[in-house]
């Protein structure tokens, strides 16, 4: 549901920038309630419905990708400056939305009405949602300063984008598959704290910097994504190498007479 809304809000400054012209807000409407039928269906299990779900957000992520987050006259930098910076952090959150929206859709297929829970894996989805949400809030800021090291602005949000959907797929599926969950958290985690310490610690812009251009509360929400994200790092990895430790443990125990 999530998904829909924030690509229906986003309709308004598309028509509004005149990116899009109105036939193009009517087309799009209409797809949208599609989807938003297509979700309620996959929700009591209409495979149908999973299918169309599924389907649906992968274009929305193509088209949102292929338009703003490339370079363009409506690239997500320029964008920003035309609509807004809230504009920016919309288009990054359209993005881990539908890659979400499409992933649940590929596990559903198999189990469209199957629940899995798993308590002991909630605090670390709790996590990374924050984690998420700071990375994004980050990422807006960084486009404002227009402070990605050499990357260019559209590279640079992309590669935060790409690194929150890492980082929830991974949050999302280590109930299913907890080998790969934590693959990805780790994977997702490791570009985050990485690029802060390239970005914020080695060299470029440093925290002091950022408190002084942006305020001390940017400041602080990029020192609490690193600590999550290196928290949730190396939590991953110790679910990947527990497992492994305690399968050669057992191989060593002596055999019984």
């Amino acid at each position: 549901m999530l998904s829909v809304a924030l690509s229906a809000v986003n309709l308004v400054p598309e028509l509004r920038s005149t990116n899009v012209d109105i036939y193009y807000v009517v087309v799009a409407g209409l797809i949208y309630l599609i989807w938003l039928a297509s979700l309620v269906l996959a929700w009591r299990g209409s495979r149908g419905g999973i299918l169309l779900a599924g389907l649906i957000a992968f274009v929305e992520f193509g088209v949102i990708a292929a338009g703003h987050f490339t370079t363009s006259p409506f690239d997500i930098h320029v964008y920003s400056l035309r609509e807004g910076l809230w504009v920016a952090a919309l288009l990054m959150a359209i993005l881990p939305v539908c890659a979400l929206t499409a992933m649940a859709a590929i596990v559903s297929w198999s189990h469209p009405t199957g629940r899995i829970r798993n308590p002991r894996m909630i605090p670390l989805l709790v996590v990374s949602v924050i984690g998420a949400i700071l990375v994004l809030l980050n990422a807006t800021d960084s486009l404002r300063r227009v402070d990605f090291g050499t990357a260019n602005p559209e590279d640079g949000t992309f590669a935060a984008v790409a690194s929150v959907i890492l980082w929830l797929v991974g949050a999302f599926w280590i109930a299913r598959v907890r080998r790969v969950g934590s693959i990805l958290i780790a994977l997702g985690t490791f570009i985050v704290w990485y690029s802060f310490i390239t970005l914020h610690v080695v060299s470029g812009t440093s925290i002091s910097a950022i408190a002084s251009n942006s305020g001390p509360v940017w400041a602080g929400i990029a020192l609490a994504m690193a600590a999550l994200a290196a928290a949730s790092f190396i939590a991953a990895l110790a679910l990947v190498v527990e497992p492994l430790v305690r399968r050669q443990s057992d191989t060593r125990l002596p055999s019984g007479p």
